[in-house]
């Protein structure tokens, strides 16, 4: 890069660059040396950077948690020749979110028509995320209206954001409302969204929707998670439906997983305990019927 700055007659595109920022930041986890290569594009390069890699560099900041210095990179955009796009506005929010600072992200989605920029599903999503880590999860289907009256369509990870919030607030039902309404929007739910409510379920200590919900996962071709097994065998052991072990067991062989020593201690100690309570029960009839 030194030579390069030496020889005037040495001229490198956009692309050059981009990946130099991308190996700085991402690859050698030096982030300031990224950031001075963007700036050091126009006199020391003499090649003016692109919208794409000043939103590598935004980005760079956010995933490294550097947001003080996130605003002060995104003012200096007229100076290195950029017009802010709705990339650059989403990064800021994602940035703002991150930090805890709602208030100022829902600012930056007033900056949109100042910009010339307008919303997408990303920015609502990521704005969506935002608030239903603070527990808003009313506003945040709120934001899902306002996309609806917009024209933006949700997508995915728009409806697994809102799953999720529903999930933490243990509103298992309005999740799986939410699931269908999905399905009937036309978007297509995946393994997160499905996984989402089995977690939901498990949570709450519905055991047998928990397996039954788990059996229609299967049969629509989504795989449970190892965590999800691990939770309903110790609701199976926990409320003695020792019915359903064998196919919980089954199942987690088919998948390639093993269940943990911990696993199979609670199992067996299970087994036993129920054995040991009918074997009980049966010799006191037989006593009682002796007597008789």
């Amino acid at each position: 890069m030194r030579k390069i700055k030496l020889d005037k007659s040495c001229r490198l595109s956009n692309d050059f660059f981009h990946n130099v920022i991308k190996i700085y930041g991402q690859l050698a986890g030096r982030i300031k040396k990224a950031m001075e290569t963007l700036f050091d594009m126009p006199k020391g390069y003499n090649c003016w950077p692109n919208v794409k890699s000043f939103n590598l560099v935004l980005n760079l900041l956010v995933s490294a948690k550097v947001f003080e210095v996130v605003h002060e990179v995104y003012l200096q955009a007229p100076m290195l020749g950029i017009e802010i796009d709705v990339c650059s506005l989403n990064i800021l929010i994602k940035g703002l979110c991150e930090n805890g600072d709602l208030e100022a992200a829902f600012n930056v989605l007033d900056e949109f028509p100042k910009q010339r920029c307008e919303p997408n599903v990303r920015t609502f999503s990521t704005l969506m995320h935002g608030l239903c880590e603070k527990g808003k999860v009313e506003a945040a289907f709120g934001l899902l209206e306002r996309m609806e009256k917009e024209g933006i369509d949700a997508d995915t990870i728009t409806f697994n954001i809102l799953i999720s919030g529903l999930r933490k607030q243990g509103k298992v039902v309005e999740g799986l409302e939410l699931l269908e309404r999905m399905k009937f929007k036309g978007c297509e739910p995946n393994a997160g969204s499905y996984q989402e409510i089995l977690y939901g379920l498990l949570d709450a200590e519905k055991y047998v929707e928990g397996k039954e919900f788990m059996v229609r996962m299967i049969g629509e071709g989504v795989d449970p998670s190892f965590v999800s097994y691990k939770k309903l065998i110790h609701g199976i052991c926990k409320e003695r439906l020792l019915r359903d072990l064998d196919w919980v067991l089954k199942q987690m062989a088919r998948q390639g997983f093993v269940p943990k020593m911990g696993m199979w201690v609670e199992m067996v100690q299970s087994v036993v305990s129920v054995s040991y309570s009918f074997n009980h029960v049966s010799v006191s009839k037989i006593v009682n019927c002796e007597n008789i």
